[in-house]
Parts: structure tokens; sequence; C-alpha cells
């Protein structure tokens, strides 16, 4: 896991205090060491968490013998060895045993084919002196963050924004906004600023290094795999889902530096835990969030775990004015709005697993491949909604109040806004000129007609990719690479073609994996209700010192939430809800106070100042 940055422009000599700048940027993401490459028209800069071959010999950028090629590189390709020895035999010589090294020549024998063979998750960028181009593709996925800014003639790629910050500015962007105000993360190529986007998984760009075309293509889309196959029978696909399970967990425990596990109390962690205790003759690391007496906390169903496998677990304790603590750092770190509430604890918790590992593995994915959310296991009702509010005319809204909970589902494909958990009407009464258009959750939705298909789609190509950033960036402001067993495209293929009434047949939540689950765990883990890590956010949000803090920021003469509202519109929510005993479901506030934080680290205002990484104008 590593930080990368590419800048191209024909005739631009890229400035060396410029570079130096980046790279200290991008650092927490590669301690280990760091390199450059710049001649005139390109500039490579590279931060590396060494993890392969962590000899120097391995260091990026990295060229090939000849000098014809060199490539930057962040992830990891977990079928390398196979790649290696195809290549091999092909007569390549290796001077190292990196997976970088394996990309390098495996693009030099196959070019852009190359892709098509590559098994992990990676944004990596390969110039090509002789051909006057550069190459940046991303995983199918979208594990691995890669952005790009466009300026006239100038083209660059990085791991996360802020080096483009330095040649586009930091204007936040007015359709972002609107979607982070709905989803709470933009979809496809919103980055949250003018100027920046986010590369789409799958997605190979060139570039010209003589005049600075530039032009994209897809290679890979995984929802082309979403074709369920209603011949397959249950015993089939039970047996293949756990061949496909063991498979990935096994691969994505290659390392030379050992790793750790993220460990939760839920089925998902509880089964990379299961599989690679299993696959560690030298032990296994475990680490979980502690939430102390809170209800929330998981702790019994971690000890069910532990007790089984005895991995050397640590409890990390966190409370409430550690996560208040937390917040600034972690907005600064995810240079947007905190998407997922645990965010700070995520953040927290890999601070504690750099004391002993570079790498993590957890359960990112199990939800969008199996059905794990709510809404699948009531997915009948979620459709009647969507169904019901689409015969209620508009006029009519205002006169049926004890029907709010569908008036959510008026004018939106419920398939899609089932994910939204909080007050989605009082959010679009505080901010009314923020609405979004139709865009990529639709687009994938669109493309089927079956309700769950349509669910499945927009949560993989959409919900998915916040978490995978969410886990990227709280590991790596650690230094720490996470990866994610369940997001791996040969198992999605095979889930994705699994018959819709085993997968999602209605009344609980992933059927397939809980009947796998059970050969390797309890079933009082197993059948229990879904929790996740859930916070008592209402509560903490009541305490001025401590979360509550955030909201003074929000109706504070320098609001930056009051640039898309009317202050007092804010003020009147924050009044209510202190004023409230009763706090049903997740608080807007609670959303509206990550966008809040996320705009002063932006800024990099009062506390967030400290949290905030170098300035931009140095």
């Amino acid at each position: 896991m590593c930080g990368l940055a590419a800048l191209f422009e024909p005739g631009r000599d890229f400035a060396e205090p410029l570079l130096a700048a980046i790279e200290r940027d991008l650092h927490h993401r590669g301690p280990d060491s760091g390199g450059r490459l710049a001649e005139s028209g390109a500039a490579l800069v590279f931060r590396r968490l060494a993890i392969l071959d962590p000899e120097p010999r391995s260091d990026q950028p990295m060229a090939d013998s000849s000098g014809r090629y060199a490539i930057i590189f962040n992830g990891e390709i977990y079928n390398y060895r196979a790649l290696r020895e195809r290549l091999a035999q092909e007569g390549v010589a290796f001077r190292g045993s990196s997976d970088t090294e394996v990309i390098l020549e495996g693009y030099k024998a196959w070019g852009e084919a190359l892709l098509d063979r590559l098994e992990g998750m990676y944004a990596l960028v390969i110039t090509d002196r002789v051909r006057q181009v550069a190459i940046a593709a991303r995983d199918p996925f979208g594990i691995k963050p890669l952005y790009v800014a466009r300026r006239g003639a100038l083209t660059a790629f990085a791991s996360e924004m802020r080096p483009l910050r330095r040649l586009v500015g930091s204007e936040v962007d007015p359709a972002a906004m609107a979607e982070l105000l709905l989803y709470r993360f933009g979809g496809g190529r919103l980055s949250n600023l003018k100027g920046i986007e986010l590369l789409p998984g799958g997605t190979l760009a060139e570039v010209s290094l003589s005049d600075g075309r530039y032009a994209e293509r897809r290679f890979c889309d995984p929802l082309d795999s979403l074709q369920p196959d209603e011949t397959l029978g249950e015993a089939e696909a039970l047996a293949a889902i756990e061949a496909a399970l063991e498979r990935s967990v096994e691969e994505h425990l290659l390392s030379d530096v050992g790793y750790a596990v993220q460990l939760s109390g839920g089925v998902d962690s509880s089964v990379v835990v299961a599989l690679a205790s299993q696959r560690s003759p030298k032990g296994l690391r475990t680490y979980g969030v502690s939430l102390g007496d809170l209800p929330q906390d998981e702790g019994p169903y971690r000890d069910m775990v532990v007790s089984r496998y005895q991995p050397q677990h640590s409890e990390v304790p966190l409370t409430a004015q550690d996560y208040a603590d937390a917040l600034p750092r972690a907005a600064a770190h995810m240079e947007g709005p905190i998407a997922h509430f645990a965010c700070p604890l995520l953040m927290l918790l890999c601070d504690r697993v750099a004391e002993t590992d570079k790498v993590v593995l957890t359960g990112e994915g199990a939800d969008e491949f199996f059905g794990g959310y709510f809404r699948y296991g009531d997915w009948r009702r979620v459709r009647r909604y969507g169904l019901l509010a689409k015969l209620v005319p508009g006029p009519l809204w205002p006169l049926l109040a004890r029907y709010r909970g569908i008036r959510r589902y008026a004018g939106r494909d419920a398939a899609i806004t089932a994910s939204i958990y909080f007050d989605l009407v009082a959010l679009q009464e505080a901010f009314p000129d923020l609405v979004p258009r139709a865009g990529p959750r639709e687009a994938a939705a669109a493309r089927f007609s079956d309700f769950r298909d349509r669910m499945l789609a927009s949560d993989q190509s959409a919900y998915l990719g916040s978490l995978l950033m969410r886990q990227d960036k709280m590991a790596m402001a650690a230094s720490v690479e996470a990866r994610v067993p369940f997001t791996h495209l040969p198992l999605a293929r095979l889930l994705n073609r699994l018959p819709r009434n085993l997968r999602i047949p209605g009344g609980e939540t992933k059927p397939l994996l809980k009947q796998v689950a059970r050969k390797w765990l309890p079933s009082e883990l197993v059948d229990r209700r879904k929790v996740g890590l859930v916070l008592p956010l209402a509560e903490w949000l009541q305490d001025e010192a401590g979360l509550g803090r955030y909201l003074d920021y929000m109706t504070s003469p320098s609001s930056g939430l009051a640039g898309f509202t009317d202050l007092k519109r804010l003020r009147k929510l924050v009044e209510d809800f202190r004023e409230s005993e009763r706090h049903p479901g997740v608080p807007v506030l609670a959303h509206l106070a990550m966008i809040e934080a996320w705009l002063r680290a932006l800024e990099a205002k009062g506390e967030f100042a400290s949290a905030a990484l170098e300035p931009l104008a140095a």
C-alpha cells in the first residue's frame, strides 16, 4: 500500500518545491521510502509502504532495464506469482520478487491486455518513453483510490486529492454537495471538489506525453457479472461459496511482513478470522474496538471467536470523547464528510494495529454481495412502498403526515433510496436548493429490471465505494494497508450468478453466508440480529464539550454549511434537537455535523488546522 502522484504537461518542468510538497502530502501512505522521477513534461512521485519484497530493489518509481518504461503502483496483486511464472517461461529475468516488477514486465509483454489478468487491488501509472504515452488504471471495484485533475494541457493523477489541490484549487463542487447531503458519499466520478474527479473503477486512461491528449476506456465492469443463474441448486451454490471464500482469504494473506485482522464481532470479520487462523501457522493478531458498557459493544461476540481460534487479540477501548477529539483528523484524511460514522474509531483502531502490523484484513463487501442490510431482508415491503409513493400526487404529501416514511420514496427508485437511514424529508426541508440529479446509482440500477438486482447494482457500484474509501483512508491515516477479501473479483463473479431466491429470499439477511459460516462459527454469533458498529450519536451530540461542539460550529457565524442554506434553518434544527428528549433513528444533525467537519478541515480552521497535513500554501 502506497501513495502516488503523476503529473503530465508537454514542455513543462515541474518545480522541485512542488514535487517535494506532494511527496510530503503522501508520506503517511508510505513512510518506508520515497522517490521521484522528473523530466520535461512528466513527473512521478511515490511513497512506499513496503510489504512484498521490502528491500530497496523494489522501491518506486521503478524503471525497466532498458529505461523505456517506468511505473508507480499502489496496491497488491494477489495472483502475481502465477503471472511471474508465466513471464519467466517467456524469458523474462526478474531483479526482485515484488508484484510491482511483475506488472511492469507484464505490461511490456502483453500491453494493456495485462489488466485482464490482474487479480487484486491497484492504482497504477506506467510511462512509455518510446510511444510517448502514459497510462493510468484502477482496479475493477476501485478498492484503491485514484483521482484525476485536468486543466488545459495538464493531466495529473494522485492517490489523494491533496496533491491535486495544489494544482487546481479546493472549491467545493455543488453537484457533489447535493449527493453528499442525500447519500453521504458522491457517486461515480464525483470527488467533492471542482476540477478533480475519481477515475472510475475498471477504467484505463491514456495521456499523450507529446500533445497532452487524454482518452479513457472501461476495461472491466463487475456489474456485467450480475446475471443470476436460477438453475443453480443450493448445495452446489454453498460448496462454490465455501471454496471461493477460502481461496480469497488465503490470497489476501500474501505478505512478507505479516498481517492482522480487524475483528468487529459480526459474521463477516469473524469468517475472515476463522479462515485466516487456519492459514497462519505462526499465529494471528486481531484487533477490536471496545465501547465499554455501551449496549452497542460487540465484545461478547468477539470473545466467542477469540475463544475458538485463539488469536492474539487486543481490545482497543474508545470513548465518546476519543471520537469527538479524533473527528478533525479523520475528516482531514477522508477528504470528504465522514460518510460512515465509525470512521474516527476505525482510524484510532488502525493506530493500534500500526504498532505491530502494516497489513489488516477487514470484512468490507460481504453485505453488498451477500445481501446483508436490513433492506434486503425487507425488500418486498420496500418495493411496495416505492410503488405506493408513485401513486400519490405531489400536492397531497403535506396532508399525509403519517405517511412520512413512504414520502421519502417519492420521485426516486426505492431500490436506491432504501439505503438512506436518516430523515430524508427533514434534510430536504433544510436544504431545498440542493437536489441531486440522477447519477451513477440510477444508471447502474436502470440496467436491471428485477428489484433485488437493482438494489445490488446500486450498492455494488456506489455504496460499496464509500466503504472501500473509508477503509483505505482511515487505515492509511495510520500507515496501514487494509485488505478486503470479500471484495474480490473471482468471488464477486460467483456471487452475482447465484439464484435470487437463494441469495436474497426476503425475511433474513445473508442467508447463504450464514449457512457457510456455521461451519466455522458458533450459531449464537451467526444467527443473531445484525448490529454493525452502531454508535449512540444522539446521546453524544447532547454533550456540548464532546461531539456536540460540532453543532455549535455548524450554527456559528463561520459555519461552512451556511454557504448552502439559511443559517436560521440550521439553528432551528439544533435548537429543536437540544430541546427534545426523544431522538429516534439516526439524527440528521449527526450527518450535518460530519459535513461541517469536512468543510472546516478543507479550510484548516481552528482545531482543524492542527489536524490537517502540511498547509497547501507551502
